[in-house]
């Protein structure tokens, strides 16, 4: 569950995330917590659990996919391009994408990760359907971890958006590095190559544990 400060560059900038939604469908601040309580709870019982290192990492796996909105990210991520690429180079990519996160952090996760705590030490108040909920992760000899999960409520309910470190949004990070891909190799060459690194094990970039 680490993240280095190196790969997660930006600031404020998570706060371009917001997309408007009606009042009706506002998380509320009891769901939000609720919501990552119970995540950080099933996170832990896996990662405590005596199963072996696959085991652990597929279940994680399953945990991702329920606990972040995907298509949401995906779609920030590539910033202008969403509107450039066809529907079908959109559907490609974000099952790439999805496949790539799930598997490469539930794998680092569950050979590197030793946790003995998982805390909501606050919660804010976005604006727009968004709320920010501060944690703190201990681990056994090692300093704690602070951690900050931006929240959303959407049609599937309440989802994670972004994860931030010390005021710097991984999503931000994500979004120039996918950037210069496609500027590299189009949106065909980053959906390949995401899918092949998904398919190969890859771990996540260097740094960003």
């Amino acid at each position: 569950m680490r993240l280095s400060r190196r790969t997660l560059a930006a600031t404020a900038a998570a706060a371009m995330m917001t997309l408007a939604l009606p009042e009706a469908a506002r998380a509320r601040p009891d769901a939000a917590r609720a919501f990552i309580t119970e995540l950080g709870k099933e996170t832990m019982a896996i990662l405590q659990s005596q199963d072996p290192v696959s085991a652990k990492a597929s279940r994680l796996e399953e945990v991702f996919r329920k606990g972040f909105d995907f298509a949401t990210i995906g779609r920030f991520v590539l910033g202008r391009h969403w509107n450039t690429v066809s529907p079908q180079q959109r559907e490609a990519f974000l099952k790439a994408f999805t496949n790539f996160v799930t598997k490469s952090y539930s794998r680092r996760l569950a050979e590197e990760a030793t946790i003995d705590g998982f805390n909501i030490t606050n919660l804010r108040d976005l604006g727009e359907n968004d709320y920010l909920v501060q944690t703190v992760i201990t681990r056994p000899n090692a300093p704690s971890l602070n951690y900050e999960w931006r929240v959303r409520q959407g049609e599937s309910g309440v989802k994670i958006v972004d994860i931030v470190v010390e005021g710097v949004s991984l999503l931000v990070t994500q979004r120039s590095d996918y950037t210069s891909a496609i500027q590299r190799n189009g949106i065909d060459g980053l959906t390949r190559t995401l899918q092949e690194k998904a398919d190969r094990g890859d771990p996540p970039p260097q740094g960003a544990k």
